[in-house]
């Protein structure tokens, strides 16, 4: 059962998925990079989510607070038009100190909602509700038998069409998504519509751009011909360089190792 990680591996090049389960590590410059840059957004993105739970927390004390001031109030003025009870000036003086806490708590609040967009938005974070994550912490693994499929997406977010992957790519931006990105959102994609409802689309996060890839025919299509052929090259065991592209070779992460490089 292939992981949508190795899905990414094979449509870049096949040869270097091939290396890669022989066990070259690719553990060169443009991946530690790519390490330290997730890890980094996975602590921008713990913090944001505690930013949001302070906001939601203080906003929600301020409303509660605020009810029971109201009804404070309420209670103060019967009671001085009945003149049935001399207290109704304390009752009136703790009404008050609930509303300047209220009003305090909402403060705190906007503060809070301040800061997580604010940092939300210095970090690259797209804005949303988060259901998932496997930046700040291992999140649960998706696997769907059917297609033979396996992998975590770097998030979920919760959207109004229902849960989106997310997969952060922190190399250079291309113009338009790259095939073998594409490809292993399509694996999150699916494995989220074997496990829950059918998302629309999926978001490839690049570090100057974000791009949404559509859960089509076309590309489900795609990614059933790549299981193929992995699956073949698996049967016969051989998978050449599918390429003519030396810049591809340069940028692999197992260019050291492989015997079939262009540059």
């Amino acid at each position: 059962m292939p992981s949508a990680k190795e899905v990414e591996q094979f449509a870049y090049c096949a040869h270097n998925w091939w290396l890669a389960r022989r066990g070259a590590t690719g553990d060169g410059e443009a991946a530690r990079r790519g390490q330290a840059g997730h890890a980094a957004l996975g602590r921008e993105q713990s913090k944001t989510e505690a930013e949001k739970r302070e906001y939601r927390s203080a906003l929600t004390w301020s409303f509660r607070i605020l009810a029971v001031a109201g009804s404070a109030t309420f209670l103060t003025v019967e009671l001085a038009f009945l003149q049935a009870s001399p207290y109704h000036i304390l009752l009136l003086t703790t009404a008050l100190v609930m509303v300047a806490a209220s009003a305090g708590l909402l403060v705190i609040a906007l503060l809070a909602q301040t800061a997580y967009r604010r940092r939300q938005s210095e970090a690259g974070l797209i804005p949303g509700r988060l259901l998932d994550s496997d930046l700040a912490q291992q999140a649960p693994l998706l696997e769907d038998a059917t297609w033979g499929l396996h992998g975590r997406p770097d998030y979920i977010l919760q959207t109004h069409n229902g849960p989106t992957p997310v997969e952060v790519k922190t190399g250079h931006t291309p113009e338009h998504p790259h095939r073998s990105h594409a490809l292993q959102l399509a694996c999150y994609l699916r494995l989220l519509e074997a496990n829950g409802p059918a998302p629309a689309y999926g978001l490839l996060q690049y570090p100057a751009g974000v791009f949404r890839v559509d859960w089509t025919p076309a590309l489900k299509a795609d990614l059933k011909s790549t299981l193929a052929s992995m699956a073949q090259a698996q049967a016969t065991g051989k998978a050449d360089r599918d390429h003519e592209q030396a810049g591809r070779c340069r940028g692999c992460a197992r260019r050291d190792a492989c015997d079939q490089k262009l540059a």
